[in-house]
């Protein structure tokens, strides 16, 4: 199990839970939403809307993630990452990233 932290950008709330080891982050975030104790979108939970955008910080923040083909058009088109970016780029907390995306192998700080 991993612990995650969620902080809400507006307010700077924290909501912590734990998740588990290679789960996808979506996961943990529609429990949440269901039980009313997150405020974050989601549409279509497939990684195509862009609608669950976040913002990460972990152990491996600062080095280079490699994006699924998928996640980088989406990003493209709804989270304001350049058309011409590569599918490898630096990890940092002001990268946008969907949740749908997001396979958990630490612990996270999220950013909604």
């Amino acid at each position: 199990m991993y612990k995650l932290t969620f902080i809400n950008l507006q307010d700077s709330t924290r909501l912590e839970c734990e998740a588990a080891a290679e789960s996808m982050l979506i996961s943990a975030v529609r429990s949440l939403v269901s039980d009313g104790k997150l405020q974050l979108a989601w549409r279509c939970g497939q990684g195509t809307c862009g609608a669950c955008k976040v913002r990460l910080e972990h152990a491996g923040s600062g080095n280079m993630v490699t994006l699924g083909g998928k996640e980088r058009n989406v990003m493209i088109r709804h989270a304001g990452l350049a058309a011409g970016s590569p599918l490898t780029i630096p990890d940092t907390p002001e990268l946008v990233r969907l949740a749908c995306h997001i396979q958990i192998k630490s612990d996270l700080t999220i950013y909604v």
